[in-house]
This record gives C-alpha cells, sequence and structure tokens, in this order.
C-alpha cells in the first residue's frame, strides 16, 4: 500500500527484505499463517478471526447473537435475515406473508462478495419476494435485508459513507475512529423502480460516472440538508458523526470475543493491528444505516482530497502503533493515548 509505504518512511521506518527481520509486516491481504509464525516482538496489519465480521451472513449472525444474550437491539442495521438458518427463513416467511413485509422492498445478498456484486434487488409486492419467502434452504448462505427507504441523495444519486477504524491494540483492547469520504453512485436514484440494480448501488468498479468527495464536503452536504428541511437539529453533522461513532462501539463490542480476543495459540505475537472500513447510508431524517463492514480498503488516490487523506489517516497509525509498543516494552499503561493524530478512541477494553 503505497499511503502506509509513505507514513513509515516519513516516520523513519526502513523497508527490509527478510520477514523474520522485520518489527512491522504489512500485506494488503490477510496471510493466515503469519498469525502463528510471528515473534512476540512482530507486529503484522491483520487481526485474527476477522471472518467472523466480514462474511455477510456471519456479521448477520454475530449480532442476532449479541442481541440475544445482552438485549441490546442494534438499532443501526437494516432489518435481516440469513436464509441458510432454517428458523430466521421461516421468520421471514412470517415477515412477508403475515408481517406486512411484502410492501417493502428488500435486497438479496451473497454472503461472500464485495463491490456491487452478488446483490440483487427485489421489489415490494413481487412476486420474485414471495418466491424468497418460501424457499426451502439454499445452497447459498443468503442473507436478505430490508432496502433503507427515504434514502438521503446526492444530486439525485445514491451515495455512501466510508468510516475508517483501526485496532491499536488487541491487548488491551483499543478501536479508534477516523473520518472518511462519500461514494456518489453513477445513476439517478428511483425508490420506485427495482429493475435498474445501478440506481440503487455505489459501487461499479470501472465505470467513470462514480463519483467521490471528501467528509468536508459531506458536511456541507449535511447541513444544507438540514436547512432545506428546517431539521430542529443544532449541530446535524455532529448528529450524524456520533451515529457512526456509536454504531462502531456497538460493533466492536458484539464481535470482541469472537475477532478481537485472539488466544496465543491463534496469535503468536504480543500485540497485533488491524486497520478497515465501515459504509453507512444516510436517510432523509439524518439517520444512519451500518451497511456493513470492509476487511480491504480501497487505497486509490484519484482524487487529491484522497491523498491527503491517507497521509493523515495512515501517519496518525504510524504514530499510534509506536506509542503503544513503547508503553508495552516499558510496562507502562497504554492509555491514554497522546499521539494519535486525527484518530480518536471509540472502545477500550468494554469502555
Amino acid at each position: 500500500s503505497r499511503p502506509a509505504v509513505r507514513a513509515l518512511r516519513s516516520r523513519g521506518w526502513r523497508q527490509v527484505d527478510d520477514e523474520e527481520e522485520a518489527h512491522l509486516i504489512f500485506y494488503y491481504a490477510t496471510t493466515p499463517r503469519l498469525f502463528t509464525e510471528l515473534k512476540r516482538w512482530q507486529r503484522f496489519n491483520h487481526v485474527p478471526n476477522s471472518g467472523y465480521w466480514n462474511d455477510k451472513a456471519d456479521f448477520v449472525k454475530g449480532f442476532k447473537a449479541h442481541e440475544k444474550e445482552t438485549g441490546v437491539v442494534p438499532y443501526f442495521l437494516p432489518e435481516s435475515y440469513r436464509l441458510a438458518s432454517r428458523k430466521e427463513r421461516n421468520e421471514f416467511k412470517d415477515r412477508i406473508i403475515q408481517g406486512g413485509g411484502l410492501k417493502f422492498p428488500w435486497v438479496l445478498k451473497e454472503p461472500d462478495v464485495n463491490q456491487g456484486k452478488g446483490i440483487e434487488m427485489v421489489a415490494p409486492n413481487s412476486e420474485r419476494l414471495l418466491e424468497i419467502a418460501n424457499w426451502a434452504k439454499p445452497e447459498e448462505e443468503y442473507i436478505i435485508q430490508q432496502y433503507i427507504c427515504n434514502e438521503n441523495t446526492w444530486n439525485k444519486r445514491k451515495y455512501d459513507v466510508r468510516m475508517f477504524w483501526f485496532v491499536a491494540s488487541l491487548d488491551p483492547l483499543v478501536v479508534m475512529y477516523q473520518d472518511g469520504y462519500a461514494r456518489i453512485g453513477n445513476s439517478d436514484y428511483k425508490e420506485d423502480n427495482f429493475d435498474n440494480t445501478r440506481s440503487h448501488l455505489t459501487t461499479h468498479t470501472g465505470l467513470g460516472e462514480e463519483g467521490k468527495a471528501s467528509f468536508e464536503e459531506f458536511c456541507d452536504h449535511i447541513i444544507r440538508h438540514a436547512a432545506s428541511t428546517h431539521s430542529h437539529l443544532r449541530d446535524p453533522v455532529q448528529h450524524v458523526r456520533n451515529q457512526f461513532k456509536e454504531s462502531l462501539a456497538e460493533f466492536i463490542d458484539a464481535f470482541k470475543d469472537l475477532s478481537f480476543s485472539p488466544t496465543k495459540e491463534e496469535l503468536t505475537a504480543e500485540n497485533g493491528f488491524g486497520f478497515y472500513g465501515l459504509d453507512f447510508i444516510l436517510d432523509n431524517d439524518l439517520d444512519v444505516w451500518l451497511i456493513e463492514p470492509q476487511k480491504g480498503c480501497g487505497m486509490d488516490e484519484d482524487y487529491d482530497f484522497r491523498i491527503e487523506m491517507h497521509d493523515r489517516l495512515f501517519r496518525g497509525m504510524v504514530d499510534t502503533l509506536e506509542e503503544v509498543w513503547q508503553k508495552q516494552e516499558s510496562g507502562k499503561p497504554i492509555l491514554p493515548l497522546t499521539n494519535t493524530g486525527k484518530w480518536e478512541v471509540i472502545y477500550a477494553n468494554g469502555w
């Protein structure tokens, strides 16, 4: 990753060819063998067991288990069902046939694909929706989610917001948040037409009509929208940002035991870290909806603001990691962190 290399070199790090000599090992993709081959003092930029949240079906399963255990309802998640589960298939069927769900649009998703692939829009009051509701167990672990209507649009196009999160430490668990950017679709958004998938997605790799906007432009967009709707919110940007942060904190709490508490057999290094994304959409009431986390964040630098954003993200990340390592080596408490750049601690050992 060029942004990571730039940040490391700006802080005096030197690249080596031998993995065994590296203090930090950085790969774009997860390399599972490294988790159990690392020396105690080495750090790898992925955490074990990320599949529990990166797979769409397991993501839904984890949140349902957390809600059952704690009673905490993830208000920011669209209504979702795993169709490979008999219990949830029956719940979805009841929702469609008896619970009024037939009048809403839904989204059918394959579990382990990204970039707009493996997604089918299912129109309300359609034969297709009834067909899915009456499925026997499918071969794939599909999930189906209620489509978020009344979406906030960007110049009449659908958009989503990619935010970033950073696992600064696994022991103790410290997770941080930073603002990201908006990704704008390539077709006019029409909520009454579900035949055209393009108008309902924001990611179509290779299509030049897609747009991107900086977080500052996103803030201006939110302020204009709030003014046009005579919103009672005194600070609409902070209202939205707080929802991003709370969603991240609840997500980490739901998956802390599954994904962020590796045993010594699962991770031979003394600690670990990871850099990831979260994708959100907003409705016209400025309610935030978490669509999915992202293990692989595209680092394209097709806009000037993305170069500046990447430098801010990765330089702050390197500074934070150096502080964590120095404190652990000297036996000092990791918190509070004082050299984090624009990164903000969102979750720390349950806090």
